[in-house]
């Protein structure tokens, strides 16, 4: 025997206008992220740097000497991650680990001389690349936008 047709349910009461790609600053956030990563790899990917490696670097170059524990800090993550870090800037030749003399199972990260030379490619092309990223902006939004930002973030 056959099925009787089914009706359609009434429609649904339709909700307030709300859409995530103009009300959500998490979505607004991340796709600000996407967009800086794709212009990041544009215009610094060549160095075959992530942007998670040129940071550690970053913090590395800033510094005589530096342990794991407190790069791990500085960056925010955990030691597994910053090991994995560390491995690849070493693999890179960037940086070595150097024993530190009065506790043999700690190191010190050093940059290496062709860990300089790549952070000084890495400030010329990085700060072209700020240029890029902000050029939408004025100074001014610029700043407002970093000192929001950082706020933001704690």
């Amino acid at each position: 025997m056959a099925q009787p047709a089914r009706r359609a349910p009434p429609p649904a009461e339709a909700l307030d206008p709300f859409d995530l790609r103009r009300d959500s600053l998490g979505y607004l956030l991340r796709r600000a992220q996407v967009h800086a990563y794709g212009m990041f790899f544009e215009m610094l990917g060549p160095l075959e740097l992530s942007p998670a490696r040129l940071t550690a670097l970053s913090v590395i170059a800033g510094e005589t000497s530096i342990n794991q524990v407190t790069l791990a800090k500085r960056l925010n993550v955990a030691g597994p991650s910053v090991m994995k870090l560390i491995d690849a800037l070493e693999g890179s030749g960037f940086i070595r680990r150097m024993e530190v003399a009065s506790d043999r199972r700690q190191y010190s990260l050093v940059l290496t001389a062709s860990g300089r030379a790549i952070m000084q490619t890495v400030q010329e092309r990085h700060t072209a690349y700020e240029e890029r990223l902000a050029s939408p902006l004025s100074a001014t939004e610029r700043e407002q936008l970093m000192a929001l930002l950082k706020r933001l973030i704690g």
